[in-house]
């Protein structure tokens, strides 16, 4: 009997070794399946992560030669505000695909104090229009009077969003036809950045920093959801994925490249303010000042998106 027993148990390990080795080349062939499905994620989402640190160095990059070109024209003044909106504009049309097609140029006029246009726009070496920049939507009544007095009779007027909001039904008021056009960028906008550049030391930072950080993380969604949504497809596509995980993947990285976006932002904009008041009142000046004002900030913008979007990261492994 025993010997019976033990016959029985050795019977019963070998037929359960036996049928053990399937389901063991299956977990294997599972395992190895998941592990590449993993290793496809992260590098889909290395590849976000990219496009969205580059995205954050990108757009402090400009906001730093948009600065450096303003400080360059009309110095370091509490006003460098206008000159920014001056500059912004510019580089809008000369960013625009349909002006590059046609040859369409701007470049601001040699006088920075030019009273009656800031921007000249050619096409070729015939001008095209003639442009006054207004961001004074805080001094209306003094720029419906200059109207009026014919000051800019020849040129096209460009406000910001604010300053056109206010501009305009004024000039109706009195009876004036000439009316402003949006440039499309906010008085918020460009008193960010000209805080960015420490013209007004930390006076009114922390709005800087939120205005930074609001059109930043704008952006920053729109460039992270964008590159998910275009994995997503593909996923779609190939099977791996279907419609819900797809819109959760995106929702997911929008959200994260927000919050770094917008971490970045006003981080870089701190960094600016600071780093510019600090050299000042140190008495610093020349090429090294205006380098560490302009680079400074985008190291830290990049060091905060990074480690935002990799904490956020986390929280969803």
């Amino acid at each position: 009997m025993a010997q019976q027993s033990k016959a029985n148990i050795q019977g019963k390990k070998r037929h359960n070794v036996c049928s053990a080795k399937p389901k063991s080349a299956q977990q294997k062939a599972r395992q190895q399946r998941n592990s590449a499905k993993q290793a496809k994620a992260s590098a889909a989402r290395k590849c976000i992560d990219q496009g969205s640190n580059l995205h954050v160095a990108a757009r402090n990059a400009y906001e730093g030669k948009v600065i450096a070109e303003s400080m360059q024209r009309a110095g370091k003044n509490t006003q460098l505000k206008g000159v920014i909106h001056e500059v912004l504009i510019k580089d809008k049309i000369n960013s625009n695909p349909a002006n590059i097609v046609k040859g369409v140029k701007a470049s601001l006029t040699k006088n920075p104090n030019a009273k009656t246009v800031d921007i000249v726009v050619k096409q070729g070496n015939k001008v095209v229009s003639r442009i006054q920049a207004k961001d004074t939507a805080n001094s209306i009544s003094k720029t419906v009077k200059q109207i009026s007095n014919g000051q800019y009779r020849s040129a096209k007027l460009y406000g910001t969003k604010e300053t056109v909001a206010k501009l305009n039904p004024k000039l109706a008021k009195n009876g004036l036809s000439k009316t402003a056009e949006s440039s499309g960028i906010s008085s918020e906008t460009t008193k960010a950045i000209a805080t960015k550049a420490g013209v007004s030391g930390t006076t009114g930072l922390s709005k800087a920093c939120m205005t930074a950080a609001k059109s930043s993380a704008i952006s920053g969604g729109l460039v992270s959801g964008g590159f998910a949504i275009i994995k997503g497809v593909i996923d779609i596509s190939s099977d791996e994925k279907d419609l819900g995980e797809v819109l959760l993947d995106v929702g997911k990285e929008t959200a994260g490249g927000a919050l770094a976006a917008a971490g970045a932002g006003a981080a870089s904009t701190a960094c600016g303010a600071v780093v510019a008041t600090g050299l000042a009142a140190m008495g610093a000046t020349g090429a090294g000042v205006a380098a560490a004002t302009v680079g400074l900030p985008i190291v830290a913008a990049a060091g905060v998106g990074i480690l935002i979007k990799s904490l956020w990261d986390c929280i969803w492994d």
